[in-house]
């Protein structure tokens, strides 16, 4: 009986957290073109992120931003999950750089954490 009990614990855990999504980005992608890709990002109301070097891109296009993961309701300083969509335009290469700013910075300041994210379009 305890051995069933034991199975199902772990069968249930396994469930629980094999639906558990991570949204986590690699440093490189390789992307054909006209495929869409999402680069995710984590933040509160403190924050947001832009895309620092969108006029530079030569061969991805920038479609938009979308929440994945809203923060629970009435919970002001809870993070929410959220992506820049980008889509691959032509052969090439590009690095984006997603910026992290405080709610008064603008994203063409030279301050702010930067991450850099290399995408080949094939």
């Amino acid at each position: 009986m305890k051995n069933i009990h034991l199975r199902l614990l772990v069968i249930l855990l396994g469930l629980t957290l094999g639906g558990c999504n991570k949204y986590t980005n690699k440093e490189k992608y390789v992307i054909s073109i006209g495929k869409k890709l999402d680069l995710y990002y984590s933040t509160n109301s403190c924050c947001c992120y832009c895309l620092s070097n969108e006029k530079e891109l030569k061969h991805i296009n920038l479609l938009g931003r979308k929440m994945i993961d809203k923060r629970p309701k009435n919970c002001e300083g809870c993070n929410y999950i959220a992506a820049f969509t980008l889509q691959g335009k032509s052969i090439g290469v590009d690095t984006i750089e997603l910026k992290l700013l405080t709610a008064t910075m603008s994203c063409d300041e030279s301050e702010g954490q930067i991450e850099r994210y290399i995408i080949e379009v094939k």
